[in-house]
């Protein structure tokens, strides 16, 4: 989720402050729009346009590190093993 707030903040201090602009990112499902008011101020909306890639990021991370973990327990549990081996 770091990632979608950092993508957020690099749209936000890309745009200039006297152009109105639409800028997505990340593959679409982050928004930022700066509009002209009537009274001539700026209005700014950010948000999440299309949700499916932020799920998948988490879903690709979360099993990834799921993947480090089990490769991790298992190189644990084989070094104990060797261990034991050698110290009989």
């Amino acid at each position: 989720m770091v990632s979608v707030a950092a993508t957020l903040l690099v749209l936000m201090f890309s745009t200039d402050t006297d152009e109105v602009v639409e800028r997505k990112a990340f593959f679409g499902s982050l928004v930022f729009e700066t509009v002209k008011k009537k009274d001539g101020a700026m209005g700014v909306t950010t948000g999440v346009d299309n949700p499916v890639p932020i799920v998948l990021l988490f879903v690709v991370l979360t099993l990834v590190l799921a993947m480090i973990h089990v490769i991790y327990q298992g190189l644990k549990q084989r070094r104990e093993q060797l261990l034991s081996q050698s110290g009989s």
